[in-house]
């Protein structure tokens, strides 16, 4: 995996493009080797991967050289018990990049799964198997305030699309110093990034073409 091991959070109401933004990251990014996390077996994510309804089939996939996999969670079983195991399986493959759809299904505000919070935490950088390895992360969800606090403040990028809850839009727009509502009054693509890298506050919209559209402006 080449660059750094970058964690990026993506937030939004159904329709605002968190999905096709999330997809366009991964196509820039052009990891060797993708697990995804497909918790509702999202039609808009066909094509992301092999996909395996056997999680002992998809963690033993991870052991090749390259590879790009697609979990469909079953829902009749223990959902927190697979989540933990395609955590784990993150961490011993490492050199990856995991991308976690719908992520308050498995996370909460203040509880984060042990493996989980460890990729979060560690998996910038970290030493298994007499080996240096590095996990890159995404994760998406509809709500920030239902997504466990240490993800979001160890986000590298923090990519939002429209708030449709007020306490929600408040306590982004009070963090990034914004207005209120200019989290809530976002159209259908358009978006707000914080970055670590940059003080500005990257304004723009979600372009289906090569480029994206994007102004920058000082909170």
């Amino acid at each position: 995996m080449k660059g750094k091991a970058l964690t990026y959070a993506a937030f939004g109401a159904r329709g605002t493009g968190k999905t096709a933004w999330v997809k366009q990251l991964i196509a820039r990014l052009n990891p060797p080797r993708l697990m995804v996390w497909d918790f509702k077996h999202d039609p808009s994510l066909v094509g992301m991967g092999e996909p395996h309804t056997s999680l002992p089939g998809f963690i033993e996939a991870c052991r090749e050289k390259r590879f790009s996999l697609r979990y469909l969670v079953d829902h009749a079983g223990d959902i927190h018990a697979q989540f933990d195991l395609f955590c784990k399986a993150a961490w011993v493959a490492g050199d990856v990049l995991v991308f976690v759809d719908e992520l308050p299904e498995v996370t909460k505000a203040n509880k984060a799964p042990q493996a989980w919070r460890q990729l979060v935490n560690v998996g910038r950088e970290y030493q298994h198997g007499g080996k240096v390895k590095r996990v890159a992360i995404i994760g998406a969800g509809q709500r920030p305030a239902e997504c466990d606090k240490s993800f979001i403040a160890n986000a590298d990028v923090v990519h939002v699309g429209r708030l449709g809850n007020a306490s929600d839009a408040q306590a982004m727009a009070r963090s990034w110093g914004l207005n209120q509502r200019e989290f809530m009054d976002l159209p259908d693509l358009h978006w707000r990034e914080k970055r670590a890298d940059m003080i500005e506050i990257q304004r723009g919209v979600l372009s289906f073409g090569n480029k994206k559209t994007a102004t920058k402006t000082t909170p």
